[in-house]
C-alpha cells in the first residue's frame, strides 16, 4: 500500500479498520461469504443439509491451518483453492464435495472486496457527518466574523467566515449524497460462474445470487460478467471526490496558517514539535498527510479505468490490480477523512488577523460596493466601474488610501457623498448573504 502514514496517524481512532486487510481478515471474509452460499444452496436444496451444515460451521479461520495455506499458495500459484483444500481438509471428504459448489473464484473473491468497500462506505458516511458536525460548531463559534475572500489569490469582496464554513459543508454533503445514491449500483454479489452464465446451476443460479445478496445485505449484478468494472471505477472515483473536499480544505489551512496570514491553523497540542533545528516553528502537521494522501488518491482512478479495459470475459491481470486499488483507495480515503475530522474539530481561528487582513487595503476590498453605489445612484455600471478603476488606480500609484483618493474626484461627490462613501467602504457592509 502507498497511504503515506506520519506521527498524527498515531492519534487516530480507526474504529477497527487497521487491520481489515491482513491476510486472515480477508481469509475470514472469504469464509464468510462461502458460509452464506452453503447456506442458500442448502435453503435451496442445491447441496446436502448435513453437508452443508459442516461446511458452514467450519468457515472459521481459527480452525484452519495457515502453515498449510502458505504451502498451498506455493504448490499451487492460486489465490483461492489453498483455502479451499484446508477448509475440505477439516470438513472431511463428504462435505469437502460440496464446498464452493458451482461457482469461481472471482465470484468469491469480487463479493468479498465489495463487502468490505461496503464497510468502508458506511465508515466514511459516519465520518462525513462528524465532520459536518464538526463545521457546525465552526459556524456557531464564528458568527457574524467577517474576512477577506480572495479569487486568483488576491484580495476579492469581504464575506462571512460563515460562508467559507457553509461551502465546505456543502461539498461534504455533495460526497455524501454521492455515496448514498450509488450504493446500490456499486456493492453488488456476483455469483454468475466462470463466465457470468450461471452453466453449472442454470435452473436456480440467479435465485441463488438473490439470496446470497439478501443475506450479506448487498446488491446483486443483474448480468453476473466478470468483466463489468464500471461499478469498481465509480467506487475509486466516488472516493476521490471526498478526498478534493478534504484536500482543499487543509491546503487553504496549510496556507492560512503561514505568518504572512495567520489566519488559520491546526489545533496545537502541549509538547508538539515543528522543526529539529528551528524551535519556533509548528508546522500544519495535518494537512500533510491529507493533501499528500489525497495526492496519491487522485491517481488511481487513471490507473483502474486502464485496468478495466482488458478483453474477453475474464482476465487475471485486471483481478489481481483493481483488488488492489480497491483496498488502497479505502486505506488512502479513510487516513484523509480521519485526519479532516480532527482537523475541523480542533481548527484555530486567529479573528485578529482575519480583521487586520480585512482592512489592509484600507476600503479598496469594497471597490464593488462602491461601484454599485454610484450605478444605483444614475452613474451607470460601464462609467462607475471606470470610475472607481481611476480612483483607485490613481490611490496605488501615490500610495494614499482609497478615501483620500476618492476625496479628490468631487464631481462624485454629488453622487455618492463622502459619508456616503466611507460607509460603502466598510467591510462589515457588504458580506453578501450568510449561508445557515
Amino acid at each position: 500500500m502507498t497511504t503515506c502514514y506520519d506521527p498524527t496517524s498515531y492519534t487516530l481512532n480507526r474504529n477497527g479498520f487497521e487491520n481489515i486487510y491482513q491476510d486472515t481478515s480477508i481469509y475470514q471474509v472469504w469464509l464468510d461469504i462461502e458460509a452464506v452460499l452453503a447456506k442458500v444452496q442448502i435453503e435451496l436444496g442445491i447441496i446436502p443439509q448435513q453437508q452443508g451444515d459442516i461446511i458452514v460451521k467450519h468457515c472459521d479461520i481459527s480452525l484452519l491451518d495457515k502453515k498449510n495455506i502458505i504451502q498451498g499458495y506455493i504448490k499451487t500459484k492460486h489465490p483461492l483453492v489453498p483455502v479451499l483444500n484446508e477448509l475440505g481438509r477439516i470438513v472431511g471428504d463428504d462435505a469437502a464435495k460440496y464446498i464452493h459448489y458451482g461457482i469461481t473464484t472471482q465470484n468469491i473473491q469480487q463479493t468479498a472486496e465489495l463487502y468490505i468497500c461496503k464497510k468502508f462506505h458506511q465508515e466514511f458516511i459516519s465520518i462525513i457527518d462528524k465532520m459536518v458536525i464538526n463545521i457546525g460548531e465552526l459556524k456557531r463559534r464564528n458568527e457574524g466574523v467577517v474576512i477577506a475572500a480572495r479569487t486568483h489569490s488576491k484580495h476579492a469582496l469581504p464575506i462571512l467566515l460563515n460562508t467559507k464554513f457553509s461551502v465546505w459543508e456543502d461539498e461534504l454533503l455533495r460526497c455524501k449524497d454521492i455515496l448514498i445514491t450509488s450504493a446500490n449500483g456499486i456493492f453488488q454479489v456476483m455469483m454468475g460462474g466462470a463466465v457470468g452464465g450461471f452453466h453449472t446451476l442454470p435452473d436456480v443460479g440467479p435465485e441463488m445470487q438473490s439470496r446470497v445478496a439478501d443475506m450479506l445485505g448487498m446488491g446483486e449484478m443483474k448480468i453476473p460478467s466478470r468483466s463489468i468494472r464500471v461499478h469498481m471505477c465509480q467506487y475509486v472515483n466516488n472516493l476521490t471526490l471526498i478526498a478534493h473536499v478534504c484536500a482543499k480544505i487543509a491546503e487553504e489551512v496549510y496556507i492560512s496558517s503561514s505568518e504572512e496570514y495567520s489566519e488559520m491553523s491546526e489545533g496545537f497540542s502541549e509538547g508538539q514539535v515543528g522543526s529539529s533545528t528551528m524551535p519556533q516553528k509548528i508546522n500544519p502537521a495535518l494537512c500533510y498527510g491529507i493533501i499528500g494522501n489525497s495526492k496519491v488518491l487522485f491517481s488511481l482512478p487513471g490507473t483502474i479505468l486502464n485496468m478495466a479495459v482488458r478483453p474477453f470475459e475474464a482476465d487475471g491481470c485486471s483481478n489481481l490490480v483493481i483488488d488492489s486499488l480497491l483496498r488502497e483507495a479505502n486505506l488512502l480515503t479513510h487516513e484523509i477523512i480521519l485526519k479532516t475530522e480532527v482537523l475541523l474539530k480542533d481548527l484555530f481561528i486567529d479573528k485578529a488577523a482575519m480583521e487586520r487582513n480585512l482592512n489592509i487595503t484600507k476600503g479598496m476590498i469594497n471597490g464593488e460596493n462602491v461601484m454599485m453605489e454610484l450605478c444605483k445612484r444614475g452613474l451607470g455600471k460601464a462609467k462607475a466601474h471606470e470610475a472607481v478603476y481611476d480612483i483607485i488606480m490613481a490611490a496605488k500609484k501615490e500610495s494614499i488610501t482609497f478615501s483620500e483618493s476618492y476625496s479628490r474626484y468631487e464631481n462624485l461627490h454629488c453622487i455618492l457623498p463622502m459619508e456616503d462613501f466611507e460607509q460603502a467602504i466598510t467591510p462589515g457592509s457588504y458580506t453578501g448573504l450568510e449561508y445557515s
